[in-house]
């Protein structure tokens, strides 16, 4: 058995794990300044999506849409190659 199929597995899940870790800050994130805005604790779709939309434009939140940016990316890529190896 080659060692890259395993190599490529353990990188996919390892990039798998990042992914999860940083979409579910980004979304709790969004939650709390969603609820912060509406100061309800669970705002309506008027203030989820202005939270939302907040975060795609903000120069403060440029470095954490990088970083989901590029892990997707990342595993996108690992799972290509693992289609083909």
């Amino acid at each position: 058995m080659s060692l890259l199929p395993v190599l490529l597995n353990a990188f996919i899940v390892l990039a798998l794990a990042v992914w999860a870790y940083l979409v579910f800050t980004t979304v709790m994130d969004q939650r709390r300044e969603a609820a912060r805005r509406s100061g309800q604790a669970f705002a309506g779709l008027r203030k989820g999506t202005g939270a939302w939309l907040h975060w795609l434009r903000a120069p403060e939140t440029r470095g954490a849409r990088w970083r989901l940016a590029l892990v997707t990316l990342l595993l996108l890529a690992l799972l290509a190659a693992r289609a083909f190896v």
